[in-house]
């Protein structure tokens, strides 16, 4: 059985380890997870990703033929932001929830993974074929380099039985969005304030694109089973240069999430005829969208 207090445990110790991407990232939690498994008896091997950055992969190696097992974990986090009722390093429990930033996404399900081989080494079982815990970098950012390394290095196999410790609400998930992520950009003209007919308003311009791709996003006919409807988010609005100046150029990074039968390929194009709409009604404004980071399609195990 696996010990639930040990797993609460390394849940809250993970938490405290500050590994925010972008940010301090995860080097320091890459040490505590090692040390970690150095301690139930396994030997980590590391694998450098980029500078301090690195994957960790544990063994348990089986006696029959069957397919490895590979737990999945990645070690970063997304950036704390604002708004918590507790700190978000702490890792406290409230009310028989731990709160910090993590606990879900994903440090909960590395304390899982841990847990699990403390367990399988404590019993004596020998599974028919390997077990392996793999905890990436990266995973937050638009290029998974953690991920990206594994395949480069082919330290993943073809015939591996996967299972990623996301939070999926304790169902087990079989599918995943497509993501594709956008850098937008539009160009218009500066003017003064006191004569803004003069200019042309590269926020207002970036405003309609935001409300008329999301409303768009919003009535698409797909929907899975499973992941349900495509999303559509924001994640980042700059523009403008002074209160009283029309704001010469905007930037925005999208977030595209897809579901079959989306292809990856379909959401550029599609950023593209909106925003092409929308700057119709603004003469001389220009807009450029880029691709931000690796295309993720859609998939079903």
């Amino acid at each position: 059985m696996i010990d639930l207090n040990k797993v609460i445990a390394d849940t809250q110790s993970l938490i405290r380890i500050d590994s925010q991407n972008p940010g301090i990232q995860e080097a320091n939690c890459t040490n505590w997870v090692s040390q970690r498994l150095d301690e139930i008896g396994l030997a980590p091997e590391s694998f450098i990703v980029d500078g301090n950055r690195r994957n960790l992969i544990a063994t348990i190696p089986g006696e029959g033929i069957a397919p490895r097992l590979v737990l999945l974990g990645h070690l970063d986090t997304v950036p704390i932001g604002s708004g918590w009722n507790h700190p978000a390093l702490d890792g406290v429990i409230v009310d028989e929830k731990i709160y910090g930033r993590g606990a879900c996404d994903m440090k909960g399900g590395v304390a899982v993974a841990i847990g699990l081989l403390e367990s399988l080494l404590n019993s004596g079982i020998k599974p028919s074929g390997d077990i392996v815990f793999v905890a990436t970098v990266d995973e937050e950012a638009p290029d998974m380099a953690g991920a990206q390394a594994l395949v480069r290095n082919n330290l993943i196999y073809p015939d591996d039985q996967v299972i990623a410790l996301e939070p999926t609400g304790t169902r087990l998930r079989i599918a995943q969005m497509g993501l594709r992520w956008l850098d937008i950009e539009v160009t218009g003209r500066m003017a003064h304030a006191g004569r803004a007919h003069l200019g042309i308003d590269s926020a207002h311009i970036m405003s309609r694109i935001v409300d008329q791709l999301k409303a768009l996003i919003q009535r698409l006919p797909h929907e899975d089973s499973i992941l349900g409807k495509p999303r559509f988010t924001c994640g980042e609005f700059h523009a403008g240069v002074a209160t009283n100046v029309v704001p010469p150029s905007a930037n925005a990074k999208f977030d595209v999430r897809i579901v079959p039968p989306m292809k990856i390929e379909e959401v550029i194009p599609l950023v593209e005829k909106v925003a092409s709409e929308v700057i119709k009604d603004f003469p001389g404004a220009k807009v450029q969208v880029k691709g931000h980071g690796a295309p993720r399609p859609p998939v079903r195990a």
